[in-house]
């Protein structure tokens, strides 16, 4: 019972030691018997309290820690990008670039792949293609694409007046957005696409083209270009990164999976082939 219970039942008590209070009648004992259940009652509440208590200082101590943990890997993570960044800034040619994306081990993905898919063709070239990650069967034969995708590509290339990559006297040159086929990272756990992006940004520093052009929206989601080069235009657009004349087109893939995604590749293209045909009219 609690101080107020207690008087109450004093007083009851008095007034049965009077004789003014009967249990024996029903009002008397049903006022005593809700005086004992109130107690009852009472009891069990503060029991429930104290557990409802006990669960939510469990709940904000594991909600701290959680809190804790999530800035410890921000921290984590950003270091990380500002060491990869600096990193990368390190080399002033290609090849040295591409020796030391090989020797960097940080990448989730390596687990699940077999090596790492380089640039291809003319390393001279004004024009730059940033393709999609690999595939199984292209990360072993070390190619952009192969199959049907390699035809289709192939195609591309000729439509604009250039030279494929399978000619000795080929004019283009070609990295893939992501060396490797991507693995999917916890939510915590840096993305690989993070990690690529210092490198990707310092090939094409290094590179220095005139004109480049995406292929997929994998480069430009890597490098935060999606809104800023309007890719969504079904009638193409022409935008710029780092100053260079940029276009983006449909996945290799998704073209030969939907012919009419070619209509919208070849409405990008022809503002750059355009582009390129009055730069040599000059």
């Amino acid at each position: 019972m609690n101080d107020i219970q207690k008087t109450i039942f004093a007083s009851l008590w008095d007034y049965k030691q009077a004789g003014i209070l009967d249990p024996n009648t029903d009002n008397d004992e049903y006022l005593l018997s809700q005086l004992l259940r109130l107690s009852t009652i009472q009891k069990e509440k503060i029991r429930i309290d104290q557990k409802d208590e006990e669960y939510f200082l469990n709940k904000n101590q594991s909600n701290i820690k959680s809190l804790i943990e999530r800035k410890s890997q921000n921290v984590k993570n950003l270091e990380l990008i500002l060491e990869v960044e600096s990193f990368a800034n390190t080399f002033k040619d290609i090849t040295s670039l591409e020796n030391g994306l090989v020797e960097f081990k940080k990448f989730h993905s390596l687990k699940g792949s077999n090596k790492f898919l380089l640039g291809a063709g003319n390393r001279n070239s004004k024009i730059l293609f940033i393709s999609e990650p690999p595939s199984y069967e292209e990360e072993l034969q070390q190619k952009p694409y192969v199959g049907e995708a390699a035809k289709l590509f192939e195609k591309i290339i000729e439509a604009m007046g250039l030279i494929p990559l399978n000619k000795s006297n080929c004019n283009i040159f070609v990295i893939p957005a992501v060396p490797f086929r991507i693995v999917k990272t916890s939510d915590d756990i840096i993305s690989d696409l993070e990690l690529i992006k210092p490198f990707l940004k310092r090939y094409i520093e290094i590179i220095s083209p005139q004109y480049m052009i995406f292929v997929s929206k994998m480069p430009s989601n890597i490098l935060g270009l999606s809104d800023f080069l309007k890719f969504d235009n079904r009638e193409g657009y022409l935008g710029d990164y780092l100053g260079i004349p940029t276009i983006e087109i449909e996945s290799i893939k998704s073209m030969i999976n939907n012919p009419e995604q070619k209509r919208k590749t070849w409405n990008s293209l022809k503002l750059i082939i355009q582009l390129m045909q009055n730069e040599n009219k000059q």
